[in-house]
């Protein structure tokens, strides 16, 4: 039996260090290993080998234009799992740590400072992308449509590139978690990511895109200023850094806080007045027998949870800014700093690499 135990333990420790030393591997390679099965898919495409189109393009367009759900949207996922995770690190090590340098960030923030200038660049185009959606659909500030004509089973072009490209984006966010060295809030950070990814399988798969739309646009607008606050932090803080924070908080307390509220009591509420049936029936695309309204709705109010966290966070830091002297240093996130309350802990800054394994 002990023979047995201490296999077992032995066996749980290699599997756990050759796991490390493969987010080691891909930590210190986060161009070359993903961009050579980019390559190679790009390749096949381009001998007009089959299928290799689908890991490129979305999949399943039906004759009008309009396209629906398809396995292969599980392969058009993986390719831009690869390029999210080549083109961040591409574009922080080519394009953000010389811009760094040329503002004379300190040496020790550069990755920082890359990490949130990508993360503001990638909420920016996507924010622009999905209020381009929202703003000529029949959801715009109408939940009523959330729930209009369920099941909604086919999207427009630029709808469907722009749910899964997200949904892209949130899967290779987990793999940015595991390679690099975790921050103080890394479990929060960890449910965050869960949770949203529950919540954008659940919508895509269930067919409740159109208020996964309206919740992308809560998460994704003080997403942007926030890590530009962050970005100016350490480059350029004071009066730029803190403004940007102010609008960061005001976008914040309107999106995630109200909107992103009355979308959870819309979910709550509304289902019971404009949905025509609660059942299941997958080949219709109905999969939303009365119970599914509460899983979905409680996915929703346990990052709603996690956003009351950060905001407290965020009144925190707004009074060290306006009742303390020094703010550079109340705001800097040094591993060696003891000072409990820093503009990175809201929602976390998970840019600094983890060291070698020893």
């Amino acid at each position: 039996m002990k023979k047995s135990m201490v296999k077992n333990s032995r066996k749980m420790k290699q599997k756990s260090s050759t796991m490390k030393e493969l987010a080691l591997y891909l930590s210190h390679h986060q161009i070359e290993f993903p961009l050579r099965i980019i390559m190679v898919i790009v390749a096949g495409y381009l001998l007009r080998l089959p299928y290799f189109k689908n890991f490129i393009f979305i999949a399943n367009q039906r004759s009008d234009g309009r396209y629906e759900k398809s396995i292969w949207d599980i392969t058009f996922l993986l390719f831009y799992v690869c390029v999210f995770t080549a083109l961040r690190a591409a574009v922080m090590d080519y394009l953000l740590v010389p811009l760094a340098k040329s503002v004379h960030v300190e040496k020790k923030k550069w990755s920082r400072f890359a990490e949130q200038s990508w993360m503001a660049l990638y909420y920016s185009v996507f924010f622009i992308f999905g209020f381009h959606i929202i703003y000529h659909s029949p959801w715009w500030f109408d939940s009523s449509y959330f729930w209009r004509d369920y099941p909604v089973t086919d999207y427009s072009t630029e709808f469907k590139y722009y749910y899964l490209l997200q949904f892209a984006f949130w899967l290779q966010q987990i793999f940015v978690l595991q390679i690099e060295a975790p921050r103080k809030d890394y479990r929060e950070l960890v449910l965050h990511h869960i949770n949203t990814l529950l919540l954008i399988s659940l919508s895509y798969g269930c067919n409740f895109t159109r208020v996964g739309n309206a919740v992308f646009l809560c998460m994704d607008l003080p997403d942007i200023f926030l890590a530009l606050a962050k970005a100016l932090n350490y480059s350029f803080p004071g009066i730029a850094c803190n403004t940007v924070f102010g609008i960061s908080l005001v976008s914040w307390l309107y999106t995630r806080i109200y909107i992103y509220g009355g979308i959870i009591l819309s979910t709550l509420t509304e289902p019971e007045l404009y949905v025509p049936e609660f059942k299941l029936d997958p080949v219709s695309g109905n999969w939303f027998p009365h119970f599914v309204k509460y899983i979905i709705a409680g996915l929703m109010i346990g990052l709603y949870i996690l956003i009351l966290f950060w905001t407290v966070m965020f009144f925190k830091v707004l009074y060290k800014i306006l009742f303390t002297d020094d703010v550079k240093d109340i705001r800097s996130d040094d591993e060696e700093e003891t000072e409990e309350v820093s503009i990175e802990k809201i929602e976390g800054d998970h840019s600094q690499k983890k060291a070698k394994l020893q």
